[in-house]
């Protein structure tokens, strides 16, 4: 054992299996298929030290975008043995795997910005909220710009929240909302939205 140990060799290390939660495929898959490479690349990287008691094994589940495929497939890593996960692009994908983590008492490492107004001692949440990149967004944006901006998001949790906190702002600073409009996940349809867009600034530009 002593010469294992010299030469930078650990034995009988245990096997501890990790859920990797990412859609590589879908409306998001771009960000999916990042934030899986993130998470195998980690996994590689501990494993490549030696220097724990044991090596991380990804146990991989791809919902492909598919909403109500993610609970599901949550439960099959917790099964599979997995106590921590990886994973879940999107508000609506975590929300969808949190009742599984409560059942099984797993816990989920959620990589992305999120739009606050959440906790659950089941999730980490490591990304950003809104008070990270809105709020000094608009306060770079509204006093260069103009304080009568129109908001387009997702026509999901993440839009809704982040849209309405960017109103809050606006208001709270004087300003007015020209217009919200929300747009269906993976939906590339948006000439019509810009098009509003030009037609509202030429329209506020004409009163000033």
């Amino acid at each position: 054992m002593g010469l294992f140990h010299f030469l930078g060799v650990r034995l009988g290390r245990d096997t501890i299996p990790i859920g990797v939660l990412f859609s590589r495929s879908g409306p998001y898959a771009m960000l999916g298929r990042e934030g899986y490479l993130g998470a195998m690349t980690a996994i590689a990287e501990i494993n490549a030290a030696g220097r724990y008691d044991f090596v991380l094994k990804a146990e991989i589940r791809d919902p492909h975008g598919t909403i109500e495929a993610y609970a599901p497939a949550c439960r099959e890593l917790v099964d599979a043995g997995a106590r921590f996960l990886v994973g879940c692009t999107t508000s609506w994908s975590r929300k969808e795997v949190i009742p599984v983590l409560e059942k099984t008492g797993a816990q989920l490492w959620y990589p992305c910005p999120y739009e606050g107004f959440e906790g659950n001692d089941h999730v980490v949440y490591v990304g950003a909220c809104p008070n990270q990149h809105i709020v000094p967004l608009l306060d770079y944006v509204l006093p260069r710009f103009g304080d009568t901006p129109m908001l387009v998001g997702s026509n999901y949790i993440w839009g809704w929240e982040t849209n309405r906190i960017a109103r809050e702002v606006v208001e709270r600073r004087g300003g007015v909302v020209a217009a919200e409009r929300f747009v269906p996940l993976g939906d590339t349809d948006i000439a019509h939205i810009i098009e509003e867009v030009l037609q509202s600034g030429r329209a506020l530009s004409s009163t000033r």
